[in-house]
């Protein structure tokens, strides 16, 4: 992949670069050996043509409007007062990010209407977390008391008694405080109606109390790597996965959060900067409308970390046509201080696995030695790469990202070092999407993220695990058997299936530098296309656990076949009889069944039974593996984030 598209302005500017430079300057930047030389070279040569660089005279872009939040605020207003909730909370979200921060009663007034929705949603938590933002935008006082009872029915309905007893103290003193104009006789026989409903809910409170559990706090993520996978490392494959025991179809062999993840420019807007999350309830950078989040903590987490310093300057990335391999590049930074990468500096040459595999996924040391392939890319990929580098690290000067607020050549290094480390390692994060219920569905990259064990996966065209994503966590599963010490490949794109071996191995070249010799590249197996139905390939029984294929005619009248490899004769008759009795067609049909009515895991556990079956009596390729595969894959895909346009009813 390459670092800008043709399209943007970085692309002119770097050809308008490339012309500056003498034949002579070309030829002593091919002569670099290093990635910190070729950063410094080239940041020193720029200067020539910055001002061809938008990026250099751009000013964060607000994107703010008080005009049009108010607009969307009517319309969410006037759905709300017909009922329409679903119209009115997407009206609100909009108005939100729009509104300017200093605007803060006219925040204060539409949060308290987006609870009103929310509550009607009953999506209780998210109103009140609307209830306690509008408070502090400095919602009116003598309206608070109608805030702090919503928040005691809230707390009522979900049985948090002592909370509620709480707010309704709180709304009985603003009522005293702030009479709302009310008639004195109304507002006595609302006081006493509120406390008495207060004394009601204390008893409730003492009654119930020791007959509640705690409360429950937030379930933190737990990583998971199967005892079964271990890394190793050769000199031809470099470091990679490879099954320390057998594993068997369907076993979730990890689960990961990523190193960094950035979303892609058209998922900005309905995505979780964060996490990923499709949006429900919006949450917003106060000072621009380039990235939204699903909750306050995600918003606390990309504000208070890498958007501070990415913020004003994605508007002007995604025109210069930064790709998403940028992007990630630079979030690999800004979500650290730059205090965190000085420290780490004269650690980065020495690093060796038994020490990073050791550290935690969000250590940046964890993903530095990732394969980079920097001595394979020609001088011209070199020079348009280090400059895409500079403009990422003029983004960190303007937004004073280190201390100094100067070019920093240090930073600039690894931006180009995590240039190459992302394009070589990270993974499109996909979500499900279909237009209807039950339609079939296209799997789509809404962005991208760095895994740091994930990436230790080698390739095969015939990739034993199948990989699918809730938000930005990444799941693997089994999807064959993985005999011990074998190893547990992915796939980088192209399957044996689909692709055939010149188009899979140029693909690979391309993309990746290496010539795929995966088995199925080694064998050239047929594409699904090209297979013989005709010609069956079981698995030979011979007493020296050969295992090799012996392929059987259905047409032939023989009931045994002689093994060409080790000369045993199999017994065909007995293995048609095995697969008869297993009644596979009965099975799969019935796996079908469940997937099609959203039992996944039950179709999961169908498919891979037959796959054990079929890995007893036949050796790949054929196709009714691949179809068990394919099965399997639907099935991960819609455990996963999943998104339907149209959904058949919404209130």
């Amino acid at each position: 992949m390459e670092v800008s598209s043709e399209t943007g302005y970085f692309h002119q500017y770097a050809k308008k670069f490339r012309r500056t430079l003498t034949t002579q300057e070309v030829d002593q930047f091919a002569a670099l050996t290093t990635d910190r030389e070729r950063f410094a070279y080239v940041n020193e040569l720029k200067w020539r043509v910055v001002n061809e660089l938008p990026l250099e005279q751009s000013s964060p872009a607000k994107g703010k409007c008080l005009e049009k939040a108010l607009k969307h605020k009517c319309e969410g207003d006037r759905a709300l007062g017909d009922g329409e909730w679903a119209v009115a909370l997407k009206c609100y979200n909009r108005a939100y990010l729009l509104l300017p921060e200093e605007n803060a009663l006219e925040k204060a007034l539409l949060l308290d209407n987006r609870s009103q929705v929310l509550l009607q949603l009953t999506k209780l938590d998210q109103s009140l977390a609307d209830i306690d933002r509008a408070i502090g935008y400095g919602y009116p006082p003598d309206q608070l008391a109608t805030l702090w009872e919503r928040k005691a029915r809230i707390f009522q309905t979900k049985k948090d008694f002592k909370s509620a007893v709480e707010c309704y103290d709180k709304t009985i003193h603003y009522l005293q405080q702030y009479p709302t104009g009310l008639p004195p006789e109304q507002l006595a026989q609302k006081l006493d109606d509120l406390k008495k409903l207060t004394d009601t809910v204390y008893y409730q409170y003492k009654n119930v109390q020791k007959y509640l559990e705690p409360p429950k706090g937030t379930r933190s993520f737990q990583p998971h790597l199967d005892g079964a996978v271990l890394y190793d490392s050769s000199e031809t494959e470099g470091r990679f996965a490879k099954a320390k025991a057998a594993l068997r179809p369907n076993q979730l062999i990890l689960r990961e959060k990523p190193h960094a993840a950035a979303l892609l420019q058209e998922y900005s807007g309905t995505h979780c900067s964060d996490c990923f999350e499709r949006i429900e309830v919006l949450y917003c950078c106060p000072h621009c409308v380039d990235v939204v989040f699903c909750s306050e903590r995600c918003e606390r987490n990309g504000c208070e970390s890498y958007h501070r310093y990415e913020c004003g300057f994605l508007g002007t990335l995604w025109a210069s046509g930064a790709t998403i391999v940028s992007l990630l590049a630079l979030r690999i930074i800004t979500q650290k201080p730059c205090a965190y990468f000085e420290e780490i500096r004269h650690e980065l040459p020495e690093l060796s696995a038994s020490m990073t595999d050791k550290l935690p996924d969000d250590d940046y040391r964890k993903i530095f030695n990732l394969v980079t392939h920097s001595d394979k890319r020609t001088p011209e990929d070199n020079l348009v790469w280090t400059l895409m580098a500079t403009m990422l690290n003029t983004v960190l000067r303007m937004a004073n990202y280190s201390a100094a607020g100067e070019e920093n050549n240090f930073l600039g290094y690894l931006l180009l070092h995590n240039l190459q480390v992302v394009n070589y390692n990270a993974h499109d994060v996909s979500e499900v999407q279909r237009k209807h219920a039950n339609e079939p569905a296209l799997s789509v990259a809404v962005g991208a993220a760095l895994y740091p064990l994930l990436a230790l996966f080698n390739h095969s065209c015939d990739p034993g695990i199948v990989r699918y994503f809730t938000g930005t966590t990444v799941h693997v599963r089994t999807i064959k058997n993985i005999a011990a010490g074998a190893l547990i490949a992915e796939n980088y794109g192209p399957l044996y299936t689909r692709m055939a071996r010149s188009e899979r191995r140029q693909s690979l070249a391309t993309n990746y530098k290496f010539e795929c010799g995966c088995e199925a590249c080694a064998a050239d197996w047929p594409t699904c296309a090209n297979m013989n139905h005709a010609v069956i390939r079981f698995r030979c029984t011979g007493p020296d656990a050969c295992h090799r294929p012996v392929l059987y005619d259905l047409h032939s009248s023989s009931q045994g076949v002689r093994c060409g490899a080790c000369g045993h004769i199999v017994d065909v008759g007995e293995r048609i009889r095995i697969l008869r009795e297993a009644n596979m067609i009965g099975r799969f049909n019935e796996a079908n069944h469940l997937y099609q009515v959203g039992m996944y895991e039950q179709a999961l556990a169908k498919y891979a039974a037959i796959m054990l079956i079929m890995d007893e009596v036949l050796v790949p390729p054929y196709r009714d593996y691949h179809m068990c595969q394919q099965g399997m894959r639907r099935c991960c895909l819609d455990m996963g984030s999943c998104y339907v346009s149209y959904p058949a009813s919404e209130k």
